[in-house]
């Protein structure tokens, strides 16, 4: 057989075989729910991580945040940093969680990763994770994990609490995500904004030294043949000691252009010479 019908050949087989799965990478970002201690409401992302699922996450503790005043959801922003588009799959997991708690004189720091439950199209979703340490508590605390629900995947829930300083958090379970993702389509660069994505369901801190770290991420999934990464973010409350967030700075407004203002100026005091002539 000619060199260039077996050229060809190979080519034609080429192009039939499997196409090989792209990469797309999802950023999440806090943008409600908790205040940076700059003042900022939306916060910046950290550098890209490892999944919760399978991290030690060395760059837990950023950024710093104030004491939540009461139980509440975070807003969080899923932006598309990938050059591929991004398309979110009819059964979705859920979300992963961590907390943990550290610089308490006397104990070592606790950590605990609540892994969100994977979502099964055609079948039933698995319950996420639930993971929990409490030392020297006054009060019992618990974690919740977000059920399954359908072929969704429930997310994970996580809690830590050391000498009375505790935090416990849960995160959105496949069906909620997946009703806040209906239809959606992440080009490149292009973001969606999700209440209730983790929510903070119990928190006391007790020394003001003591750091409540938190961190939740997507477990990476395949749809189209694109399998798609959600980097980890991770921050801490840390000695923010209940102090209220500051409020906004004044806005300053410009000061008005000189050499636009000089036409009104010859009008007024026109307006002004002719009253006085006339009332002369």
């Amino acid at each position: 057989m000619p060199r260039t019908t077996i050229l060809l050949v190979v080519i034609f087989c080429l192009a039939l075989g499997p196409a090989t799965a792209g990469a797309g990478l999802i950023s999440l970002t806090v943008v409600g729910g908790v205040t940076a201690v700059d003042g900022s409401t939306t916060i910046a992302d950290p550098l890209l991580q490892e999944s919760l699922s399978g991290s030690t996450l060395t760059q837990l503790g950023s950024p710093l945040l104030f004491d939540p005043t009461s139980l509440t959801g975070l807003t969080v922003r899923l932006q598309n940093v990938s050059d591929q588009e991004v398309v979110f799959p009819d059964a979705l997991p859920g979300v992963s969680v961590l907390t943990g708690v550290n610089s308490i004189p006397g104990f070592a720091s606790r950590l605990n990763v609540a892994a969100g439950g994977a979502g099964h199209t055609g079948g039933a979703g698995a319950e996420g994770a639930v993971s929990r340490t409490m030392i020297e508590m006054t009060d019992s605390v618990f974690a919740f994990a977000s059920a399954a629900s359908g072929p969704h995947g429930g997310g994970g829930g996580a809690a830590t609490g050391v000498s009375n300083n505790y935090l416990s958090i849960t995160g959105a379970s496949g069906a909620e995500l997946a009703s806040a993702l209906a239809s959606i389509h992440l080009a490149p660069g292009e973001w969606v904004d999700i209440p209730d994505f983790v929510r903070i369901t119990a928190f006391q801190r007790d020394l003001d030294a003591a750091r409540l770290a938190f961190g939740f991420d997507l477990p990476t999934f395949t749809f189209g043949g694109l399998t798609v990464t959600c980097g980890a973010w991770t921050g801490s409350f840390s000695e923010a000691g209940g102090a209220e967030p500051p409020s906004d700075p004044p806005v300053a407004l410009p000061e008005p252009a000189a050499g636009r203002m000089w036409p009104f100026g010859l009008f007024v005091v026109a307006l002004c010479r002719g009253r006085f002539v006339a009332g002369d």
